[in-house]
């Protein structure tokens, strides 16, 4: 059987794909829209718009867009109306949005307010181009999401991505292919006719639609574009879209609480403020990047004065703080600009979009982190930093350099030290530096093979698995269709290690068998019917496999799950930990053929192996021959193969005597393992164990 023969399709369904004509008057985001000319009133001068004659009190939106500047300029409408009617009649707003006619920034509208020319697009020096960006990148396209479920499911045979939640092009000629950006994406398929009906395209283009009769397309564009920054917010969760998602301050009722006396104040829904904030507060990122599973919406929920609801690091029993959060830094002193708004460029996964490492701040074990000086006002070095808090940069200034080659806004090398500065309070940490610590950053088993966070990674969130269902008994009675199992608590467990997309030893996280249920309209489950028209089984409880042969259900990805600490994980949790490797939680048995053809794992958990799902446990990534089980959709990453796994075993017969980073046996194993098999070794041992 091929790869391709695992293509999972719903029966009743063409087995190909089809192109269906969007019908005249519905509308299709199909392309970029480019920056239209500055204020689209420009016959009306700001302090001549009639606005503020009903919005009295309203508050300036920032610094850089004080009321001199005009209403009409962002929001568009007519500047010379006095009734409420006719000045709205043309604001710019996104119908579909659902949050009326206040938010002119939406990404499917952003060409007609915040990019237009000379405002966040249109400037020669692209770093300034943020409308732009922002479509273009991983929070506008949802491609790494999109890409990573197609693949696990059989939806496309390779990991790039080719389709996002709108077509989008990268049309400067500068495409880094070399670090996973793609030229272009095409807008995601349609499940079926019927689900482009009932969510529609929604810009007046009149092109084609995609259909793709695929399952995983109708799971993205009904659950997981959720997620998207256009979409709308969870039902009790008050938030914008576009830049106004990021850049406008909600509280948690929804209520406003300005000046503008056209404004309900008891009517959910509202922003705090119409002020706009340059720099987003912990509790604006952790409402969307909260959770991480279909079935428990609230397992990793922030509440609005920025502390975590149901996740507290008490120290006991629970996770230890991030040693970055603990100093008082948040996401915005780590993650740049381009790596939040894009760089300009479509990348397939976010790990190749964000340009910041430990080493951009820290260095390596051998060399410190690169920099360059500030040579110009117009360096976006020193034009961002004039939004912070109580300090900004200066021409010649040495500011440390990301892995894409920008400068960072807020890391200096100052004399011989490297200092950081928080964006919000111009609070001055000193970094420490890989290559202080060169015995345990330089032994020749883990330089330059590891990610900073295989060992410094304390924790990682773990998720239960979940189990999707789709009834369409329920949605044709006009119910929600979507149901999951029952909901399992977050668990917290010490990071199992892969190959990461980086080519490193990287902690994984943790996702256990994922299974749908399809339901048809007299709630029997849907046969599975492969390329071939033969049947494979029934949509209940499907568990999928990627075109590579591996578990589309059973998933491993590489992660930096923000859970560093100053003190590392212990030597014996990797090198002798059989499950922290991939082969799941059980009892290794080494035999003594030294071709490992007679070893055996005795799993603790057998209800894999009980109900002939699989003859392995249910959270093995890989068998004891190191043959992948678990799939990834990251490009380049993968399980632990056997040679990695028997190397890291190796290391641990040394451990439990030799269990110091500057123990001389760690230098050369080659010669340490020469010198093992000698009677003088073996004397050695004995005398030292005698002496206990």
């Amino acid at each position: 059987m091929t790869a391709l023969r695992n293509w999972i399709w719903i029966v009743a369904m063409a087995l190909t794909t089809a192109i269906l004509p969007v019908p005249s008057g519905t509308a299709s985001n199909t392309t970029d829209a480019k920056p239209v000319a500055w204020n689209p009133m420009q016959s009306i001068a700001p302090n001549q718009e009639t606005c503020l004659q009903c919005h009295n009190g309203i508050e300036p939106a920032s610094r850089s867009h004080p009321l001199k500047l005009g209403c009409t300029a962002c929001h568009g409408g007519d500047a010379t109306a006095t009734a409420k009617e006719n000045a709205h009649a043309t604001l710019v707003y996104d119908p579909d949005a659902g949050t009326g006619k206040r938010n002119p920034s939406s990404l499917k509208v952003v060409h007609l307010s915040c990019g237009q020319a000379q405002c966040h697009s249109g400037f020669a020096d692209d770093s300034r181009n943020w409308a732009d960006h922002v479509r273009k990148s991983p929070m506008g396209t949802l491609a790494g999401m999109i890409a990573g479920l197609r693949f696990q499911w059989s939806g496309q045979t390779g990991k790039e991505a080719k389709f996002g939640i709108y077509a989008v092009e990268d049309e400067d000629g500068n495409t880094p292919l070399d670090r996973g950006a793609v030229e272009k994406l095409l807008r995601l398929p349609y499940f079926a006719k019927k689900t482009v009906r009932r969510n529609p395209p929604t810009e007046e283009t009149g092109d084609a639609v995609l259909l793709s009769n695929h399952f995983a397309d109708l799971l993205l564009r009904d659950r997981c574009f959720s997620c998207h920054l256009d979409a709308p917010a969870p039902e009790g969760v008050f938030r914008s879209q576009g830049c106004a998602a990021c850049h406008s301050r909600y509280n948690e009722t929804g209520l406003y609480a300005g000046d503008d006396p056209t404004i309900p104040k008891d009517e959910p829904g509202h922003p705090a403020s119409h002020a706009m904030t340059v720099l987003p507060t912990e509790q604006v990122c952790t409402q969307c990047h909260s959770q991480f599973e279909t079935d428990a919406p609230l397992a990793f929920q922030t509440g609005f004065n920025g502390q975590r609801r149901h996740f507290h690091f008490t120290g006991t029993g629970q996770p230890v703080e991030d040693v970055h959060r603990k100093s008082g830094m948040e996401c915005i002193d780590c993650h740049t600009a381009f790596d939040v708004m894009g760089d300009g460029n479509i990348y397939s996964r976010q790990h190749q979009a964000v340009e910041i490492r430990c080493t951009t701040c820290h260095g390596t074990e051998s060399a410190y982190p690169e920099t360059a000086k500030i040579e110009s006002e117009n360096d976006p070095a020193l034009r961002l930093s004039r939004h912070y808090q109580g300090f900004q940069n200066q021409v010649g200034d040495e500011m440390v350099l990301t892995a894409h080659g920008n400068k960072m806004t807020n890391v200096k090398k100052i004399g011989k030290r490297f200092v950081f500065f928080s964006k919000r309070t111009a609070k001055q940490i000193p970094i420490p530096q890989a290559a202080w610590k060169r015995s345990a950053h330089t032994l020749p088993g883990h330089e330059g093979k590891l990610e900073c966070t295989t060992c410094h990674a304390t924790w990682v969130p773990q998720c239960q698995g979940c189990h999707i269902t789709y009834d369409q008994a329920a949605y044709e009675k006009g119910k929600n269709p979507w149901g999951s199992g029952p909901s399992h608590p977050t668990g917290w467990t010490q990071p199992r290690l892969m190959k990461g997309p980086r080519g490193k030893i990287a902690p994984a996280m943790d996702q256990p068998h994922h299974s749908l249920t399809v339901l048809d309209g007299q709630g029997h489950p849907l046969p599975v019917i492969n390329e071939e028209g033969d049947k494979e089984g029934e949509y209940n409880e499907w568990q999928f496999t990627n075109p590579l042969g591996y578990s589309g259900s059973t998933l491993m990805y590489a992660a930096q799950p923000h859970s560093v600490t100053k003190s590392v994980r212990s030597c014996s949790s990797c090198h002798l930990s059989p499950e922290s490797l991939g082969l799941g939680e059980g009892e290794l048995k080494i035999q003594g053929h030294s071709s490992g053809e007679d070893d055996a794992y005795n799993f603790l958990v057998l209800t894999d192996l009980k109900t002939l799902k699989s003859h392995l446990g249910p959270s093995a990534a890989v068998t004891i021959r190191g043959e992948p089980v678990a799939g990834t959709g990251q490009p380049n990453a993968r399980p632990l193969n056997q040679s990695e796994i028997l190397r890291t075993l190796r290391v641990g017969n040394c451990i439990p005597c030799h269990d110091a980073y500057d123990d001389p046996v760690y230098r050369n194993l080659g010669k340490s393992y020469e010198f093992e098999k000698k009677i003088q070794h073996r004397r050695l041992r004995d005398r030292i164990l005698n002496q206990r």
